[in-house]
């Protein structure tokens, strides 16, 4: 009996020490959208890759669909894969990609919208680096129509931030310079006569670092995180220690 109970307590224990260190997050890594936007037309062409992460090719697509589909309709993108190519795309591709390989690490998620509206805002697919500048187009879906017709579209274009308006302008793109961190959120924009756009998160990220300087934060943060485990599994091993103690007692009690 006092081996048995013992056997048990271990294997949840191991187990325990296995989740603790599954689905880890690679930090600055995103599944690679081509086009490069992550809002789409309907029936648009939108490509989800992850076998550029690492230079490797174990990684693959995972996904989170905002609304479930339909039971007996076929879907793209339903086996997970490297790379995967959604055509025709449809609102229901609309949700959450990431990249993940065998051993539970995934990528960070992007959240692509595919709509049946006439207007989109172009979000970067990838983090804005804090200090550079973005241009956020707000574009029609007649655009290239129009283009070929040499002749425009002069509608009110205005662009709203976390659903707060933050502009009016006549023209498609609207600017932010010098970005900084508080210029993360949602974004979204509407055209007069033509409806708004679906809603997107601007993502920014901070400058890397200097080589050596980069070197000595990778080491820290190594040095933090056997600390951790450390402090962890010590802290793990007392708990078991004084559950079998109970258990062990009560076993020679009864």
């Amino acid at each position: 009996m006092e081996v048995t109970s013992f056997c048990i307590l271990m294997n949840m224990f191991v187990l325990l020490i296995e989740h603790s260190y599954t689905a880890q997050k690679i930090d600055g890594a995103f599944p690679y959208i081509f086009p490069e936007r992550l809002q789409f037309f309907e029936y648009e062409s939108v490509t989800v890759q992850c076998k550029l992460i690492d230079g490797v090719n174990d990684w693959r697509v995972m996904r989170e669909l905002h609304k479930a589909r339909p039971t007996n309709s076929s879907d793209i993108c339903s086996s997970p894969a490297p790379s995967c190519t959604i055509k025709p795309a449809l609102e229901r591709h609309s949700g959450e990609y990431w990249c993940e390989n065998d051993q539970g690490k995934r990528s960070g998620a992007v959240n692509i919208s595919v709509t049946a509206s006439l207007v989109i805002l172009e979000i970067p697919t990838q983090p804005v680096v804090e200090g550079s500048d973005v241009t956020l187009p707000c574009i029609h879906k007649e655009t290239e129509l129009i283009a070929k017709l040499k002749t425009e579209l002069n509608h009110i274009r205005d662009f709203y931030k976390n659903g707060f308006h933050l502009m009016t302008l006549y023209n498609s793109n609207m600017a932010i310079l010098n970005v900084t961190k508080a210029d993360e959120g949602y974004y979204k924009c509407s055209i007069s006569g033509a409806g708004e756009s679906p809603e997107s998160w601007l993502a920014v990220s901070k400058p890397l670092t200097a080589p050596n300087e980069e070197s000595h934060l990778v080491q820290c943060q190594q040095s933090k995180t056997v600390v951790l485990e450390s402090a962890v599994k010590a802290a793990l091993l007392a708990l078991l220690s004084a559950v079998i103690g109970v258990i062990l007692y009560k076993i020679k009690q009864g």
